[in-house]
C-alpha cells in the first residue's frame, strides 16, 4: 500500500503528510445574569480579519494542549476572566467560516456570576452585552450564539441553569424573569410561583424585616426632653393652628414593620432526586 506521508528525520515535525492540514481554534460563549438581564461576553477584535468587530473570545489551539485547556487559556488572555468549568457546545466546520484558511472551531460555554473583564492579547476590548441587544458578530459567531441559546433552553429543564446564574438566594420573580429571558416567553406570575413551589426544589430562607424608621415619638424618654409649648403668664391660650414646633409634625410617626419579598435558595438534594427520577423542571 502506498504511504500517504514522508518521514524527515531530525525535522521538528518529521511526518509530512500529503494531505492538507486544517487549523483548529476554540471559542467561548460565557453567560452571566446581572440587573435582571441575561448577558454574554464579547471581545472587540484588535487585528484582521474583522478588526474592530465583536466576537467571542477564542483563538488557535496549541500543539501541547487540549481543546478545553486552549479555550480557558484564550478566555483568560483576552478577557482576564477565569472560568472554573466550561462545557463543550459543539464543533463548527463550515468550509468558509474563516477567510484566512480552513479552520475548524470547538465552541464551549459557561455560566458565571457577574465579573469584571478587561480586553487583552488579541482583544482590543472586552464587554458584557445583553442577549437582546448584541452587535453584529464576526466569523460564524452568530450561529455559535444561536446554538448556545438553544443549549440553554434545553438544559434549563434538566440542569440547574437558572440557579447557577442567580445569587445563592433569590426571589421567585427573579427566577421567573430569568426563565422568561432564556425561553423567550412569559409566564403567569401565580402559575409560575405555584409550580415552582410545588416542585419542592426550593427552600425558603429566614425572612428579614424592613428597617423601621425610628424617631423621638418612638422613644418616650427622648420625647420627654422636648420642651412643651406653654403660654406665657397672663397671655391668651396658644391656638392649635399657631406655627411652632408641634411634635406631631416635627417627628413623623413610627412606620409599621414591613416584609420584603420572600427569599429562596435551591434545595440541591431535592433537585438531585428530581433528576434521578427523570422529572423535568418546566412550566
Amino acid at each position: 500500500m502506498e504511504k500517504n506521508y514522508t518521514y524527515a528525520k531530525g525535522a521538528k515535525y518529521p511526518y509530512q503528510y500529503k494531505y492538507e492540514h486544517m487549523a483548529v481554534t476554540t471559542d467561548c460563549v460565557i453567560f452571566t445574569y446581572e440587573n435582571r438581564t441575561l448577558k454574554v461576553l464579547l471581545i472587540r477584535r484588535g487585528m484582521d480579519p474583522y478588526k474592530g468587530e465583536w466576537a467571542f473570545p477564542g483563538g488557535f489551539l496549541r500543539m501541547n494542549e487540549t481543546a478545553e485547556a486552549g479555550a480557558m487559556r484564550e478566555l483568560m488572555e483576552e478577557t482576564s476572566l477565569e472560568a472554573s468549568t466550561i462545557r463543550e457546545l459543539g464543533v463548527f466546520s463550515d468550509v468558509k467560516r474563516d477567510p484566512r484558511e480552513r479552520v475548524i472551531t470547538i465552541a464551549y460555554y459557561a455560566l458565571i456570576k457577574p465579573s469584571g473583564v478587561v480586553g487583552g492579547d488579541d482583544a482590543a476590548e472586552a464587554a458584557w452585552f445583553p442577549v437582546q441587544d448584541m452587535p453584529k458578530l464576526a466569523f460564524d459567531h452568530q450561529k455559535i450564539f444561536e446554538a448556545a441559546m438553544e443549549r440553554l433552553r434545553r438544559d434549563i429543564h434538566f440542569e440547574p441553569v437558572g440557579f447557577n446564574l442567580l445569587d445563592e438566594t433569590f426571589t421567585i420573580p427573579d427566577l421567573q424573569r430569568l426563565y422568561e429571558i432564556i425561553l423567550g416567553t412569559t409566564f403567569d406570575r401565580r402559575n409560575f410561583q405555584r409550580k415552582v413551589l410545588a416542585s419542592g426544589i426550593l427552600e425558603e430562607v429566614p425572612k428579614e424585616e424592613e428597617p423601621v424608621l425610628e424617631c423621638c415619638m418612638a422613644e418616650p424618654e427622648m420625647a420627654s426632653k422636648i420642651p412643651e409649648r406653654r403660654p406665657e403668664p397672663g397671655s391668651a391660650p396658644i391656638p392649635e393652628s399657631a406655627p411652632g414646633p408641634i411634635l406631631e409634625e416635627t417627628f413623623p410617626p413610627k412606620r409599621r414593620p414591613g416584609r420584603i419579598a420572600s427569599l429562596f435558595r435551591l434545595n440541591k438534594e431535592k433537585y438531585a432526586e428530581m433528576k434521578e427520577e427523570g422529572d423535568k423542571f418546566e412550566f
